[in-house]
């Protein structure tokens, strides 16, 4: 579970020198359904991050031209956002902010309180755009790769997902330890972590259970009762502040 479009050179990259792409490096910018004129953010081999304006695009190959220097990318453990279908438009907020601030990757489940992926297209079709809206938002904040917003699935599949995770957390407003302050508890190195976010109405007792069974600790965000949406951008953020990123 990855971010895609990340476009990695194998050679050094020079202020105004144009370079090529070709394989799996093209397809990585094609990914971001390029057109000529537009900048992308490109890393060379030793992982400084540069502005590149595409200027040609071509059936096999690519022509960028590098203008600006943003500085060296982070080495930052992966995280993915699972989050229980909010009805209406909050899937696409929630999508757009939390790509803004890191998340690697996206997986909308249903829960047993949540509307279900049938109820919210039936009234207006929207999951099909997620991913538009996810690459569209990575553009804005100028990140080197997209976020992969991943199949919808139960919530015992959700769980599933994150067998092999360094730190899984679940925010609940009943839980006695405040994110931060896991956070300040965890002092191993994190490669990777989820964040579970329940619906308005909340996770029932059976699903913080599991949650907890699968390894997850209960976490809260203050003493406020937040909205599905706040809560997911809330956590994202603080989460991305604190492994780095």
């Amino acid at each position: 579970m990855s971010a895609r479009g990340s476009i990695k050179l194998e050679n050094s990259i020079k202020i105004g020198a144009a370079f090529n792409l070709e394989g799996g490096r093209l397809e990585a910018l094609l990914e971001w359904r390029p057109r000529p004129g537009e900048a992308f953010t490109v890393s060379s081999p030793n992982g400084a991050l540069f502005r590149a304006r595409l200027i040609e695009l071509h059936e096999g190959s690519a022509i960028l031209m590098p203008f600006e220097q943003m500085g060296m990318a982070e080495a930052a453990p992966e995280i993915i956002l699972m989050q229980a279908l909010p009805e209406r438009e909050r899937m696409e907020t929630i999508i757009q902010k939390t790509t803004e601030l890191g998340i690697t990757s996206i997986l909308p489940f249903k829960s047993e309180k949540s509307i279900s992926l049938e109820e919210l297209d039936s009234r207006q079709k929207r999951s099909h755009n997620w991913g538009e809206v996810a690459m569209k938002a990575a553009r804005q904040s100028r990140r080197p790769d997209i976020p992969e917003v991943l199949p919808y699935s139960f919530f015992e599949e959700a769980l599933a997902r994150t067998e092999n995770f360094g730190l899984k957390v679940m925010l609940w407003e009943g839980a006695q330890t405040g994110l931060k302050e896991l956070l300040v508890q965890t002092r191993r190195p994190i490669s990777s972590a989820a964040l579970l976010v329940g619906p308005e109405g909340g996770f029932t007792k059976i699903e913080i259970e599991a949650a907890l069974d699968k390894g997850f600790s209960a976490v809260n965000l203050g003493l406020r009762v937040l909205r599905t949406e706040t809560a997911a951008i809330f956590g994202a953020g603080l989460l991305r502040y604190e492994l780095g990123g």
